[in-house]
């Protein structure tokens, strides 16, 4: 597999010389298998991605959708591959008890927000939605998806090809004690523990990111810098989770939209002492390639 970072902040795109280096585009990520290609999330980064396919001659790629906040889509109606009637784009994403995932980009591409609708573009688009712990075959590659402790209906994915396997546990508060994941089975029934569901929704990022090759964790908070109520980790979350679940390389990603690049290379270095020799720390950046 290769893994290619197209986007890589989290909550809104950033564009200033102290952000150049690792860049300012929200979250998109490609896992080029020897059979096809995956894209994780449809951030302001899935335009680069459409590009550099179109460049590649590729005409069909599955599109991961971790979940539908704006950061994690809003790329999605500027994707120049979509326009293209000769492309085909399957669109996976969790299974929402109240809307479609279709109905989810539909609603940020009508009117007044955006001038060609969804079922305008050109391209043949498919929308699979699937259950909390469903495994599936695209591209060559097994993929698991699982739900995560984040604000709605969000989860991670973990992708194993031949002997490799890469993990995607992005928004996700994993060690916070106020649960924040929305129409989880039975939550809201009477003697509902919310405790159990933390302690399964943290079990759930355990199994994606278990012997991972390399895993894309989600680093958007410094201890001093944490808020409960958002759904993201702290940098030290995933260290423990790290060393807990034995990560080949841990990838901070996410990034808060001020975090210089100054400043993600001093935390990069910090993570680095703690972490020892039996994991690599690297940060998330645009253009960045892993080859595993």
């Amino acid at each position: 597999m290769k893994i290619r970072f197209w986007g890589v902040r989290g909550s809104f795109p950033v564009s200033s010389p102290n952000v150049s280096r690792y860049g300012g585009n929200t979250p998109c990520v490609e896992v080029e298998t020897g059979q096809g290609v995956i894209v994780i999330d449809a951030g302001t980064g899935i335009r680069g991605f459409g590009k550099s396919l179109l460049e590649r001659s590729g005409k069909h790629f599955d599109l991961l959708l971790s979940h539908a906040h704006w950061d994690h889509i809003q790329g999605f109606p500027h994707c120049e591959l979509l326009y293209r009637d000769d492309v085909t784009v399957t669109v996976h994403g969790l299974h929402h008890p109240r809307r479609t995932l279709a109905s989810i980009l539909e609603g940020q591409q009508q009117e007044p927000f955006h001038p060609v609708p969804l079922h305008e573009l050109g391209a043949s688009i498919d929308f699979v939605e699937h259950e909390d712990g469903d495994t599936f075959e695209i591209a060559g590659a097994r993929v698991t998806c699982r739900r995560l402790n984040h604000p709605g209906v969000a989860g991670g994915f973990r992708i194993e090809y031949g002997d490799r396997a890469f993990a995607y546990i992005c928004d996700t508060d994993l060690n916070g004690e106020h649960l924040l994941a929305t129409d989880l089975p039975g939550v809201d029934e009477p003697g509902a523990d919310p405790a159990a569901w933390l302690r399964r929704l943290r079990q759930s990022a355990c199994d994606l990111g278990h012997s991972a090759d390399l895993a894309v964790c989600d680093t958007f908070f410094l201890p001093e810098e944490y808020d409960p109520d958002w759904g993201h980790s702290r940098v030290d979350d995933f260290l423990g989770l790290a060393a807990e679940v034995g990560f080949g390389t841990m990838c901070l990603f996410h990034h808060r939209p001020s975090r210089s690049d100054d400043e993600l290379e001093d935390i990069v270095a910090d993570c680095r002492r703690r972490a020892g020799r039996d994991i690599q720390v690297l940060a998330a950046q645009e253009g960045l390639q892993v080859d595993l």
